[in-house]
């Protein structure tokens, strides 16, 4: 699979409550990733992405390198993040955004509240539509403090085939232990936020330039990645829809180069 681990040798900077790494040159572009996850979540993307804009990879609080969450309820948390985020980069700099899953949530409201800064928004497999009645989704209970075992890799391959991915990985395959890693690492629950039904209400007091993207495989969306797009252009007519074949939800990594091509694409149309 696409794991380039060098791509996360690059020191975390600490910004208000964030970890934020830094790679190219160029426009900035930030990169929130999805819950249980860390910068990893862009792993296959960082080296093609930062050769056109300035990548700031975050980490939100609660997640891989940044601190525990002071607030963690789910008001209190997305404030805590806007807060950072106005941190990220100086006043004067306008920022593009690219958020997965509950980090598209965050992202959402973060271009909400910051405005004209947000230069450019792209949510990919966003949550955020209230909670999922309905979703099936068979994941399997993973063994705390056995993360060597073949029990627990075996448990997070599954749940990455049956949750993130469209095809279910070996329990060797390297993605496995990064995944693992996440969920040791994550000391904050990404539902508070993504179960919340307000993406179409943040999207629809937003004006930045929005694009959607989702893997053709995604399990998440209920009743369908059509029934969601109709939700959104509702509410933003103006906004670009993308679905990409061979992928699920976690489409960045399973469809890198289709994914970098429609971000790449997006947001250098829009970054002036």
């Amino acid at each position: 699979m696409n794991v380039h681990p060098k791509a996360l040798a690059v020191a975390p900077e600490r910004v208000g409550s964030l970890a934020v790494r830094r790679y190219g040159d160029g426009p900035l572009l930030v990169l929130v990733h999805g819950g249980v996850g860390s910068a990893s979540h862009w792993v296959a993307n960082l080296e093609s992405l930062s050769r056109r804009f300035e990548v700031a990879a975050v980490e939100l609080p609660g997640y891989g390198d940044a601190p525990a969450p002071r607030e963690r309820e789910a008001l209190g948390y997305v404030e805590e993040v806007i807060a950072s985020f106005a941190q990220i980069a100086p006043a004067t700099k306008r920022f593009g955004l690219v958020g997965f899953s509950f980090g598209a949530v965050i992202s959402a409201a973060v271009a909400r509240r910051l405005g004209a800064r947000v230069r450019a928004l792209s949510l990919l497999g966003p949550g955020g539509f209230g909670i999922p009645a309905g979703r099936e989704v068979s994941l399997l209970p993973v063994p705390t403090g056995t993360e060597d075992s073949t029990g627990h890799a075996a448990a997070v391959a599954h749940n990455l085939g049956a949750f993130m991915m469209a095809r279910t990985p070996e329990p060797d395959d390297p993605v496995v232990r990064m995944q693992s890693e996440n969920i040791a690492r994550t000391r904050f629950d990404s539902r508070k936020v993504s179960f919340q039904d307000r993406l179409i209400d943040d999207l629809r007091a937003s004006s930045t330039p929005l694009q959607l993207i989702w893997g053709e495989s995604d399990r998440l969306p209920v009743p369908s990645i059509a029934a969601r797009i109709e939700l959104v252009r509702g509410a933003r007519p103006d906004a670009e829809f993308h679905v990409v074949p061979d992928a699920g939800h976690w489409v960045q990594f399973e469809a890198p180069d289709a994914v970098d091509a429609l971000l790449i694409d997006f947001h250098e149309r829009v970054a002036t």
